[in-house]
């Protein structure tokens, strides 16, 4: 604890490097956690991002203060849009008292970093006991990134895919039925974790053999397009009458122009820095597959993870060709880039580390790219302040402007 304050008082940035040198050490991860705080408190904001947004709602809230009753009573009732439990409570609660964003996404950051934190660990943990080459952090770095920190933008959905994550790892790997609970209460962070909740439910209830699941998820890319308007439909007929507005709102003809417009406009590298990391996961995926290792399907936690992986790997596939639906995919690659590290580190395949090797360029990619979507909303300060420095001087400078 000690390393942590200090670090954290001195250079919170400082401190998440560090925490990776030492990442044997207890405090490393709460370092981390420390870390994405700060980021929370000095992150950039732009106009067009979620995260303004929520701020908007902070200082509206703040100086229009609502009653609990009524703000009770938006949720869960007819022609009401509040789907969700976790954010407007935080700032309903929080705008009893200030209307500052920075405040605002501090709290946010203190949720959000202790999952990435502890996911990232829960990650490291596999590999207690050898030595993490150049190779295995190449996977546990591309794992950082998935839904790295500066994801904090997008706190709804990406706090709840932690959640998801944290759970539905430590039921699958560990066999904690606790882990069921928090997988399930992702829901309340956003609604759309129904669905995976769905899938994880259904793998735990239902065994689906490993064969049926590899060859549905390589099955899954060659499906090209859905009748958006008939899934529209079903969804409307199951959908209780407060999700409807949702529901509508992104399935939507308007809502699959805009985000097909957005889409084409998009630079090269943000349209296809998550099909690489599909690539290495299709290949990797298919050499463990095929192997031979007798060992293989007699470890449960592995056979677990990869089973639900293949699974849910699957449904992203297909939820990606709705408008939104590439979400899922992040959710899904959380998984298995953890399998790819689970598999290094536990069975000794030579085949399967030259692949990774070979197709080490991809990750690398997906890396670098990530790094630069983090340049929107890392500021300077984050990068070099400090709590003090940063309760007195507030700069939100992001760090793409040294490359503009």
């Amino acid at each position: 604890m000690k390393n942590n304050l200090v670090f954290f008082l001195l250079s919170p940035f400082l401190g998440f490097i560090q925490a990776f040198k030492y990442y044997k050490e207890d405090w490393a991860k709460n370092s981390v956690w420390l870390f994405v705080i700060f980021y929370g408190y000095t992150m950039f904001r732009p106009e067009i991002m979620d995260s303004s947004r929520y701020v908007i709602n902070l200082i509206n809230l703040y100086n229009r203060p609502m009653t609990w009753d009524i703000f009770v009573g938006n949720f869960y009732t007819d022609g009401s849009d509040s789907a969700d439990i976790y954010q407007p409570l935080i700032i309903f609660f929080l705008s009893r008292f200030t209307k500052d964003g920075n405040i605002l996404f501090a709290v946010f950051g203190t949720v959000y970093g202790y999952f990435y934190s502890r996911n990232i660990w829960l990650v490291l943990d596999l590999a207690k006991g050898t030595n993490i080459d150049r190779k295995l952090w190449v996977l546990i770095i591309a794992f950082i990134c998935v839904l790295g920190f500066w994801n904090l933008n997008g706190v709804r959905m990406w706090t709840a895919a932690h959640v998801f994550f944290y759970g539905a790892f430590q039921y699958l790997v560990h066999g904690k039925r606790k882990g069921i609970v928090v997988a399930i209460s992702s829901v309340l962070i956003h609604f759309s974790f129904v669905l995976p909740i769905s899938i994880f439910l259904l793998f735990i209830v239902n065994r689906i053999p490993w064969r049926l699941l590899y060859f549905l998820f390589i099955g899954s890319f060659f499906i090209s397009s859905l009748n958006v308007p008939a899934i529209r439909a079903s969804l409307e007929s199951v959908a209780p009458d407060f999700l409807l507005p949702r529901v509508n709102s992104y399935t939507s003809d308007e809502y699959v122009e805009v985000v097909t417009d957005l889409n084409d406009s998009a630079n090269w590298y943000i349209k296809y820095y998550t099909n690489s990391l599909m690539w290495v996961l299709v290949i990797l995926f298919t050499i463990i597959y095929f192997s031979k290792n007798k060992k293989l399907k007699d470890d449960k936690s592995f056979s677990n993870l990869f089973g639900f992986s293949l699974l849910i790997l699957t449904i992203g596939n297909i939820t990606s060709l709705l408008p939104s639906g590439g979400r899922y995919v992040l959710i899904a690659q959380l998984f298995g880039v953890a399998v790819l590290v689970y598999y290094y580190v536990r069975f000794d395949d030579l085949l399967y580390r030259n692949y990774l090797k070979l197709f080490a360029p991809l990750l690398y990619f997906f890396i670098l790219v990530n790094l630069r979507i983090s340049f929107d909303t890392i500021s300077f300060m984050t990068v070099f302040s400090n709590p003090i420095l940063a309760a007195l001087v507030d700069m939100p400078i992001p760090l793409i402007n040294l490359f503009k």
